[in-house]
């Protein structure tokens, strides 16, 4: 047994009935990054933290920082996502506000999870693709109803 489905079992998350790995995850706005860079990342590696000079999508900028946080046998616990202020990431609170306003969307995408998770338990790659063009089309669904109120 592998370490991954040792420790296979799931948190509550920022949307009710949704299934989750065990992690935190925190979004925070920073002023500039580069001052992230020489200020902060020395604080949070001191704390036990990886950081990651992280492109947003894809393997190019715009980038940002990512910190890890993993447990005393090497189990991620928390992500902390550093970006400014007009980082395309902030779209992921549209995202989980839509599938909290919209139940029967979040459970359309705990079935895809569930699923994704059957098929790929040993690769977060393939289940993160997996999920890739349904999050960014309800992203973009629930971008319009937002903004358009």
């Amino acid at each position: 047994m592998t370490r991954a489905t040792q420790h296979k079992w799931f948190a509550i998350t920022a949307v009710p009935g949704l299934s989750a790995k065990p992690i935190i995850d925190i979004l925070v706005e920073v002023s500039d990054l580069n001052e992230t860079k020489r200020q902060i990342v020395p604080v949070l590696e001191s704390r036990g933290y990886e950081y990651f000079w992280r492109p947003t999508i894809g393997n190019s900028p715009p980038y940002y920082a990512w910190f890890i946080k993993r447990d005393s046998i090497g189990i991620r616990t928390h992500h902390i996502h550093m970006v400014e202020a007009d980082s395309e990431l902030w779209d992921r609170l549209y995202f989980r506000d839509y599938l909290r306003t919209f139940p029967e969307e979040a459970l359309r995408y705990k079935d895809l999870k569930e699923t994704l998770s059957r098929d790929h338990p040993e690769d977060r790659t393939a289940y993160t693709v997996g999920k890739t063009n349904y999050v960014v089309a309800i992203t973009e669904l629930a971008k319009r109803y937002f903004t358009n109120k």
